[in-house]
């Protein structure tokens, strides 16, 4: 009983991550595009914190066996987006400073991040598609954002999985969308979270 309690907080926190995640990529375009002076290093160390937090508390979440499949895809793209965003800390500067005879391994890092960054966004994809799944067979406005999140989903797995084959010609595209079903993701769990969902059927 203790554990099903514990696991059903730790799902109603989970949207709370997943929200603050995309804040912070939010930002880190903002900064991008607008040439704002923000360390890069503040923003991906925030992230590494919220990526870890997603990892633990997902796999606490997933002790619950009807939401095995959607915490646990939550929880291994944290673990992945975490080593993604360890990389950048860790390696592109050293790297990209290291000269000319090492800009193979540099660019070989960064793709190796960028293909565990596709791959964090595809299971979130998997996720939002898991649980919208089960929101559908809910009534009025928590149905419709069921079968949002399932279409949201499927589009995030599809263009992620190209970004994994392809590569950062997929980058916008990929990140695009695997935004959107992560927020989509997050808002699906909040209403599956909630007691007084209604069930059709």
């Amino acid at each position: 009983m203790q554990m099903n309690e514990s696991a059903g907080k730790a799902e109603a926190i989970l949207p709370v991550l997943l929200g603050a995640i995309v804040l912070t990529q939010i930002v880190y375009v903002a900064k991008s595009a607008l040439k704002i002076e923000i360390a890069s290093a503040a923003i991906w160390s925030v992230e590494a914190l919220l990526f870890l937090a997603i990892a633990v508390i997902g796999l606490v979440a997933a002790l619950q066996k009807s939401r095995l499949l959607a915490c646990t895809c939550i929880a291994i793209a944290g673990m992945v987006n975490v080593l993604q965003v360890a990389m950048g800390l860790t390696m592109f500067g050293p790297l990209f400073d290291a000269g000319e005879r090492l800009i193979p391994v540099y660019e070989s890092v960064v793709a190796m991040a960028f293909f565990l960054f596709f791959s964090g966004k595809l299971l979130f994809g998997c996720a939002a598609i898991v649980v919208g799944m089960d929101l559908r067979r809910s009534v009025g406005a928590v149905r419709l954002v069921g079968l949002t999140a399932i279409a949201a989903g499927l589009v995030a797995m599809l263009v992620n999985f190209g970004g994994m084959a392809v590569g950062m010609d997929w980058l916008y595209p990929a990140g695009a969308t695997g935004t959107i079903a992560t927020v989509l993701l997050a808002v699906a769990l909040h209403l599956q979270a909630r007691p007084a969902m209604q069930i059709a059927g």
